[in-house]
């Protein structure tokens, strides 16, 4: 009887030795299918088949001076984290070498630098990149609004943009285990390309701008602007009539106003309604400090510019008054009062947030490039 337990004992320690071996990697880990996601903040030793991946960060907060948000907008911290990525990641592009960040500069307010930037197949665009910043509050997107499918407008601003269809582009990240895992953690049961998209979204509409120093000064920190900025406000409010297109809190009515500018003819939300052919979507002013240059056409090299149009009534660059919004209509100020609204719109600019606008550490294991 003692050798029989003897014997057994031992059977037992061999059987635990061998589950203590490495075990298989995980069906289609190396063929493109799902990989075990391991989420830990300490680097460590995984098994075979499991790919260690940071904590996805939590989904960023508004900013003090903004509304409520839409209740359906509900990001993961997941699909913002992957979103992240995909945001920053060139190998998405046909080219190589042109990603979102590319066009929506973070350094320039999530916007472009540039009058008309170029698609990763070379070809100029029609408009300035627009700011992505507060996106969460628009349910239209671009300059004429044609983006009021956000899903649909995506796919065909994306394979304009990156030179071929998002699922393209996909196909060759998702060579990477590490980008398998990303896209595992926050699928949430849905397909990969869906899960681009959701990521994609989830990260650009929550670049917030707000936070500003007329913001802390609303909630009652009074020496956070100076008076001339207050004075600015006002005029805003009354005098100048900005606040009727650019209204608070986001300093944008989110509609279109036809300009009237023809050093750069487009028919701007006249490519969705017929009626509005010449007008486009105000843009906010929050965040405007960071943005060079201004307007859709890039026609306003600096802020104080882009004022001095608005207060001419639009009727630079010799567009017809006739075809101007009536909401813009002429407006004489003194040298201080434009002094004082340029002041109050740049105390509607946060200070430069390093965080937000960092660019992520690429995953290294795409087959065949180099992030």
């Amino acid at each position: 009887m003692r050798k029989l337990l003897v014997g057994l004992l031992l059977l037992a320690a061999c059987k635990q030795g061998k589950s203590n071996d490495a075990p298989p990697p995980p069906p289609g880990a190396s063929d493109g299918g799902a990989a075990t996601v391991a989420t830990t903040d300490a680097a460590t030793r995984l098994p075979t088949g499991q790919v260690l991946l940071p904590a996805a960060q939590p989904v960023p907060a508004p900013p003090p001076g903004l509304p409520p948000l839409p209740t359906d907008h509900a990001p993961t911290a997941d699909e913002v984290s992957l979103g992240h990525l995909l945001f920053f990641d060139a190998r998405l592009a046909a080219d190589g070498t042109t990603a979102c960040a590319s066009c929506h500069d973070p350094h320039n307010g999530f916007s472009g630098d540039e009058p008309h930037s170029q698609t990763a197949a070379g070809r100029p665009n029609l408009r300035r990149t627009p700011a992505l910043v507060n996106l969460a509050w628009h349910r239209e997107l671009g300059w004429d609004g044609r983006g009021a499918d956000r899903t649909s407008f995506l796919d065909s601003h994306a394979a304009g943009q990156l030179g071929h269809p998002l699922e393209i582009g996909l196909g060759r990240l998702l060579g990477s285990a590490t980008y398998r895992a990303y896209f595992d953690r926050a699928a949430g049961g849905r397909d990969r390309l869906t899960t681009a998209k959701a990521a994609l979204w989830a990260f650009v509409s929550t670049r917030y701008s707000g936070a500003a120093p007329w913001d802390r000064y609303e909630a009652g920190a009074t020496d956070a602007v100076s008076p001339e900025v207050v004075e600015g406000y006002k005029l805003v409010n009354g005098k100048a009539q900005c606040a009727t297109c650019h209204a608070p809190p986001l300093y944008t009515d989110l509609a279109y106003h036809r300009l009237g500018l023809i050093a750069s003819p487009d028919e701007g939300r006249g490519r969705v309604e017929p009626t509005q052919a010449g007008a486009f979507k105000t843009p906010t002013l929050r965040g405007a400090v960071a943005r060079r240059p201004l307007f859709h056409d890039g026609s306003a090299a600096t802020l104080e510019d882009a004022v001095a149009w608005h207060l001419a009534g639009g009727r630079g660059q010799g567009a017809d008054p006739s075809v101007v919004d009536r909401a813009l209509p002429e407006i004489p100020l003194t040298p201080e009062e434009k002094a004082a609204l340029n002041a109050f719109v740049r105390a509607l600019s946060p200070a430069p947030d390093a965080a937000a606008v960092a660019a992520p550490a690429l995953p290294d294991d795409v087959p065949g490039a180099v992030p």
